[in-house]
């Protein structure tokens, strides 16, 4: 390994440069060759998968970008498989947490319009995607995008929002036929995974047409559109 060092005086970042088995440079950072190596491998998964997909990347490049050793993932986690499923899981936990919290608030000040539920819905997402769940949020809309068969434990991981959701919409919207309100949410959340899976590149593709937008301008018309696509006219 090679090491880099990013700046100057007390905020200087080391970082450690690593070839995976591709030939690829990878840097990983001091900070994170710190922690415990089963942390390091779920997040040099999620950095190389969000980059090259699942069936991109192999085991041996995860230990390369995570500074470990050939047997590592599997005494970890047994399989790639598992791995991915981990690293489904965990920031999955954490989103529907964040949903529950702010479903919770909503809840106390009365009835939930169909506004809020968009915000709940997209806003977890969208703090992770500006925080430090960024390469997770690209590797999912990468999943939801490509049909990968590790799409199901996404789904999975949604299920129980997702009564929770059906049971606000459609108070909110009585009309609203239940299969019509399903679909709404599924592609809500194809949505909401492929527009902040990428928030520069959808800057990119609305500057095309001369619109320039913030990422915070990009979080606010997600919802607006979001709350259209829940709150619209059943067919």
């Amino acid at each position: 390994m090679i090491e880099i060092r990013r700046g100057r005086g007390p905020r200087a970042i080391r970082l450690r440069q690593v070839t995976d088995a591709n030939g690829s440079d990878l840097r990983v950072s001091e900070a994170e060759l710190a922690m415990p190596t089963e942390r390091r491998l779920v997040l040099a998964a999620e950095r190389l998968f969000a980059e090259r997909g699942i069936d991109g990347v192999s085991l041996r490049a995860v230990m390369a970008a995570a500074g470990t050793n050939v047997a590592s993932v599997h005494y970890h986690f047994g399989s790639k498989e598992a791995l991915v499923e981990v690293l489904i899981r965990q920031r999955s936990d954490e989103v529907a947490a964040r949903r529950t919290a702010l479903l919770d608030e909503m809840e106390q000040t009365g009835p939930v319009t169909v506004r809020q539920l968009a915000e709940a819905f997209a806003r977890p997402v969208w703090e992770m995607a500006i925080g430090d769940g960024a390469a997770w949020v690209k590797f999912i809309a990468g999943v939801v995008g490509s049909g990968h068969p590790a799409l199901s434990l996404v789904a999975e991981g949604f299920t129980e929002q997702a009564v929770r959701f059906m049971a606000l919409l459609t108070a909110a919207v009585p009309e609203l036929p239940g299969p019509t309100a399903r679909f709404r949410l599924a592609q809500a959340m194809t949505l909401t995974f492929q527009v902040l899976g990428d928030v520069h590149r959808t800057q990119d593709l609305m500057a095309i047409s001369g619109l320039r937008l913030s990422p915070d301008q990009v979080y606010a018309e997600l919802v607006d559109v979001v709350t259209a696509m829940l709150s619209g006219p059943p067919a």
